[in-house]
C-alpha cells in the first residue's frame, strides 16, 4: 500500500530585525543592540549571553538572543531563547509569534528538501526528520507538520515515532483524511511483516489498528477512491467479505462512472469468485465470476487503456473456465468410465478465449509483468497453442532472470 510522493514547499514569510531604542541597561546588552545592527551575530550572542550570566531575568535580552540565533539558523537555540523570553513577559509576545512563524516554514521546507533527496540518498531521510521536529518545535499545533514526519519517519522505518506523530496529527486536526490513511497503511504494512515473521496474533492486531485507521478515514472522505481500495483489502484480510462487499457496491451506486470504484467492486467478486471455487462451490463461483466481469467490463467502457481492468477481466475469464474445467474433472474422478462432455468442454474453452484479448491488451501497458506473462503462458497451453506458450514463459523467465 505504501507509495512515495513528494511534498511541495511553502512560501516562505519574511522577517525583519526590529531594534529598540538605546535605554539605560547593561553595557553588555548596549554592546548586543550595537551588534545586532552591525549583523556581527557572533560578538551580539556572545554580549547577550555574558548579560543573562549576570541576570537570567532580563526577557530582552532572551529576546535578542533568540533573533540572533535565528540569524545564524541555530533555529532551537533561537526557539529556546524567545521561551525563555516569553515566560518572563509579554513585551515582545507578537514579534515572536512572528519569528516561530518563519523558524516553521524554513524548517518545514529543509525537511521537504531533504525528504525528497532522500528517495535517492537515504540518509537524508534523518536530516528531513530533523527539521520536522524543529518545524513541530516552532508551531506544535500544526497537524501538517506531524504528518510529514511520519513520513519521514516511515522512510526510517520507525514505525513507533510514526504512529506517535500520526495519533497527535489526528488529535490536531479530527478531519484529517491523508494522517488517518496514512496511519492505516503503516499498520496494514506492520500486519503483512508480523505474517511474514510468522506472528499471527500480532499481525491480527495490526490489521484491527489498520481496519480502525481506514474506517475514520472513509468516514472523513467517503468519496476517495484510495481508502475505498485500501478498506476492500484489509476487509478481505481480517475476513470481512460483507463489509467489503457494501462499501464497493455503495461506491458504485453513488458514482456509477468512476472507473475505480467499478474495478474495485470487480476485484471483490473475482476473489470471492476464487474462494468459491477453491471449495469446490463451482455454481456460485461461477456467478461471482460473472459479476465480476462485468464490473471490469464496465471499467473498460469508461477507460478501454485501463490496464489493471484488462488485466483482471482476463484473469477473471481464466479462472473462470479453469473453475468449470475443474467442476468436470471431479466428476470424471468419481466415474470408473468418464465420459467426455462436449458441451461443458466447449463453455471453458470459450472462457478461454474471452480471457486472451483481455490479458494481451494488458501486455502493452504492463509488459514487464511477470505474472501477467505466466497467466498468458497459462492460457496459451490450455487452448493448446504451444508455440504462443513457449514464447510468454521464456518471456517471464527473461523477466524473472533480469529482476524486473
Amino acid at each position: 500500500m505504501k507509495r512515495y510522493v513528494p511534498f511541495i514547499v511553502i512560501a516562505l514569510a519574511a522577517v525583519f530585525i526590529s531594534t529598540t531604542g538605546f535605554q539605560c541597561s547593561s553595557a553588555e546588552l548596549t554592546s548586543a543592540r550595537l551588534y545586532v545592527q552591525q549583523k556581527n551575530w557572533a560578538k551580539a550572542e556572545e554580549s547577550c549571553l555574558k548579560e543573562l550570566a549576570k541576570n537570567d531575568k532580563n526577557e530582552e535580552a532572551w529576546y535578542i538572543l533568540g533573533q540572533v540565533r535565528h540569524e545564524v539558523r541555530n533555529y532551537k537555540g533561537a526557539l529556546d531563547a524567545f521561551d525563555k523570553a516569553g515566560a518572563l513577559s509579554d513585551a515582545h509576545k507578537a514579534d515572536i509569534a512572528k519569528y516561530r512563524l518563519v523558524i516553521w516554514q524554513s524548517a518545514f521546507n529543509d525537511g521537504v528538501r531533504f525528504f525528497n533527496t532522500g528517495k535517492d540518498t537515504s540518509a537524508y531521510y534523518q536530516k528531513a526528520l530533523d527539521n520536522f521536529a524543529t518545524a513541530i518545535d516552532a508551531q506544535p499545533d500544526s497537524a501538517m507538520t506531524y504528518f510529514v514526519a511520519a513520513r519521514a519517519a516511515m522512510a526510517l522505518k520507525d514505525n513507533k515515532a510514526a504512529d506517535g506523530f500520526l495519533e497527535t496529527a489526528l488529535k490536531k486536526n479530527p478531519k484529517y483524511g491523508d494522517a488517518a490513511s496514512l496511519l492505516g497503511e503503516l499498520h496494514y504494512g506492520a500486519g503483512i511483516e508480523k505474517l511474514d515473521a510468522k506472528d499471527e496474533a500480532g499481525a491480527n492486531a495490526e490489521f484491527a489498528k489498520a481496519t480502525a485507521a481506514f474506517e475514520n478515514a472513509y468516514r472523513i472522505a467517503p468519496e476517495n477512491p484510495n481508502t475505498i481500495t485500501a478498506l476492500i483489502e484489509v476487509y478481505e484480510r481480517t475476513k470481512n467479505p460483507g463489509k467489503a462487499l457494501t462499501i464497493t457496491r455503495d461506491a458504485v451506486t453513488k458514482e456509477p462512472n468512476n472507473k475505480l470504484y467499478r474495478y474495485a467492486l470487480g476485484v471483490f467478486l473475482l476473489k470471492q469468485a476464487e474462494l468459491f471455487s477453491s471449495g469446490g462451490q463451482y455454481d456460485s463461483a461461477g456467478a461471482k465470476y460473472l459479476d465480476g466481469t462485468e464490473q471490469f467490463k464496465k471499467a473498460l467502457e469508461i477507460d478501454p487503456a485501463y490496464a489493471d481492468a484488462n488485466y483482471n477481466c482476463g484473469v477473471a475469464f481464466l479462472n473462470w473456465g479453469v473453475s468449470i474445467k475443474a467442476e468436470l474433472d471431479k466428476k470424471n474422478e468419481s466415474v470408473k468410465n468418464p465420459q467426455s462432455n462436449p458441451k461443458v468442454e466447449a463453455a471453458y474453452k470459450e472462457k478461454f478465449k474471452l480471457a486472451l484479448p483481455y490479458l494481451e491488451k494488458a501486455t502493452e501497458v504492463r509488459s514487464d509483468d511477470i505474472a501477467l506473462w505466466q497467466q498468458l503462458g497459462r492460457l496459451y497451453a490450455l487452448m493448446n497453442d504451444r508455440e504462443k506458450s513457449r514464447a510468454a514463459f521464456k518471456k517471464m523467465d527473461d523477466l524473472m532472470k533480469a529482476g524486473k
